[in-house]
């Protein structure tokens, strides 16, 4: 076995190890998300009831919900993508740190927005969360960029799908921060746009093939655009006189 392809099945055995650790660490953001709630429930005031202390506590609840559906979303979106993926190299993984990086820092903008949803800090807070939520939406534009432009994915895994795959997560950087500077005005259209994004990078193929089939079309028609219309002859002076065309 030559040494060229001892590196390129090595270089294909760590993409499994890339998503092994993505996973893991998925698995332990969501797994710190409850503890705020554990926390919640135990810490029952003296002389009050339970089911009327945890109700006086739901955005902790809210939150807790909000947080677990962001770090899923995330899984789900890199375990998609990771489907195109068939080898790696340094840069991918230093990229794919930096992801797990924002995406196990989603415990924090959480906690702070159910500590401070009905106070003064509801802004700054849905702002941190906002800030956190592009970070995560940037990354998986610059990873996938990064894994296109080295040539590490294969197209034929869904090629309906692949050209969608860009403009999807373009789409995603600019809508966060559109929603990170609604926040700043106003609370609940923020929200609002923040869950129809969970809503459409719940299905990421889904919106992939949308976002290919939209360029399809672009594309055809902008190509007919160029073309002469059906009995026109492309070659013929449209200023020049027919019947002195025809004594030629």
């Amino acid at each position: 076995m030559s040494t060229r392809t001892r590196r390129r099945e090595f270089f294909q055995h760590e993409t499994h190890r890339l998503e092994s650790l993505s996973d893991g660490v998925c698995a332990i953001a969501l797994t710190l998300l409850i503890f705020d709630v554990v926390s919640t429930a135990k810490s029952v005031p003296d002389g009050k009831r339970l089911a009327e202390h945890l109700a006086g506590e739901w955005p902790t609840l809210v939150a807790f919900l909000v947080g677990f559906l962001t770090i899923l979303v995330c899984w789900i979106n890199h375990h998609w993508i990771f489907q195109f993926v068939r080898r790696s190299d340094g840069g991918l993984v230093w990229i794919n740190g930096l992801q797990m990086l924002f995406v196990s820092a989603v415990p924090l903008p959480t906690a702070v927005l159910a500590a401070n949803f009905f106070g003064e800090g509801r802004r700054a807070a849905l702002i941190m969360y906002g800030v956190e939520f592009w970070l995560i939406t940037a990354s998986y534009y610059v990873l996938w960029r990064y894994v296109v432009g080295r040539g590490l994915t294969d197209r034929s895994v869904d090629a309906d799908r692949f050209p969608g795959v860009a403009p999807m997560y373009l789409f995603a950087v600019i809508w966060t921060v559109l929603s990170a500077l609604v926040a700043a005005f106003s609370t609940i259209p923020a929200l609002i746009m923040w869950a129809l994004m969970f809503v459409v990078f719940a299905n990421p193929s889904g919106f992939a093939r949308f976002a290919a089939s939209r360029m399809n079309h672009a594309g055809a028609h902008a190509g007919g655009a160029d073309q002469p219309e059906s009995g026109e002859n492309p070659g013929a002076d449209p200023d020049a006189d027919p019947d002195v065309e025809r004594t030629q």
